[in-house]
């Protein structure tokens, strides 16, 4: 790293307030860390890796490049569209993806400002601000109030030490979701709100599908036997999610711009998140789920 960019990243981490404050001693990869519980993200454009792989050694920071800037990663390509999705340009397929975390969403937004400074090169086609509900034991509450889990994987690095990132921008149907009833929400999630699951299964345990083979405690188009039947023939799709909400000043016309930014580490995009996105169809939660973003990225190790 030059002198003179790391000057003004030394400078720019000093004048960050304590919120969004560099966290503990970096670990091998971010995919690995404890995820903080704010966070602010940007789509960027641009024709150039090594300024994006200077900031790996930054605390809390992930830099993930897109096909055209990591030529020859293992299963790395473009996103491909999938059915159902509206997607906006600025927010898709772009060249890279930064996230910088920390505990105050204000802080980390001051915080990505200071490392976009230091691209020049580069411009943020979109940036939010972005937040995680966590309960007991590290489950994840997502928007509409349900604790779910977060791993399908143990492994997520391919042998380069790089990760594969799928990022989602979904925006939730609220309207649509709060005129139904608290036991349908139960019905097409599949668990109770506190991540119990509906045949009385805790929260970090496995349900017991094979006692209700036709869906009748838990529904077959249910999210979380959609998503992963635990049948023969059907894996459960390797990935570890890591999933944040945003919310994001309405569109121009009048449309709330709010959701989950849905984040997932694998080693192969087929055997991860394609494979869960293939089930989408089959999912109760799809018609209040609307893709508007995204993208496939490699992750590399903190320098």
């Amino acid at each position: 790293m030059s002198p003179t960019r790391r000057a003004f990243l030394a400078g720019a981490a000093l004048t960050a307030l304590a919120g969004c404050a560099a966290g503990p001693a970096p670990v091998g990869h971010p995919a690995l860390r404890r995820p903080r519980r704010a966070g602010a993200v940007a789509f960027l454009r641009t024709g150039a890796a090594a300024p994006l792989l200077e900031l790996r050694g930054e605390p809390d920071v992930l830099v993930g490049l897109g096909a055209r800037l990591a030529p020859g990663t293992p299963g790395l390509t473009a996103m491909p569209a999938f059915p159902g999705e509206v997607l906006i340009p600025e927010r898709s397929n772009t060249d890279a993806f930064l996230q910088v975390e920390g505990d105050d969403e204000e802080e980390c937004r001051e915080r990505l400002a200071g490392l976009l400074a230091a691209l020049p090169d580069a411009r943020a086609t979109w940036q939010t601000t972005v937040r995680r509900d966590t309960v007991d034991g590290g489950l994840q509450r997502n928007p509409f109030g349900f604790v779910e889990g977060q791993t399908n994987s143990g492994s997520v690095l391919l042998p380069t030490g790089d990760a594969l990132l799928a990022v989602r921008v979904i925006r939730l149907a609220h309207r649509s979701w709060d005129a139904d009833t608290p036991e349908h929400h139960r019905r097409v999630i599949g668990r109770h709100p506190d991540g119990t699951w509906l045949d009385g299964a805790p929260a970090h345990a496995d349900p017991g599908y094979a006692a209700d083979p036709t869906g009748a405690v838990i529904p077959l188009d249910s999210h979380v036997r959609a998503m992963n039947p635990r049948t023969p023939g059907a894996p459960a799709p390797r990935m570890l999610r890591r999933s944040w909400a945003y919310q994001a000043p309405p569109t121009a016309q009048g449309t709330p711009d709010e959701g989950v930014l849905f984040m997932a580490f694998q080693d192969d995009f087929g055997k991860g998140f394609a494979l869960a996105q293939s089930r989408m169809a089959g999912d109760a939660l799809h018609p209040y789920l609307l893709t508007v973003g995204g993208g496939y990225y490699a992750v590399p190790p903190v320098g």
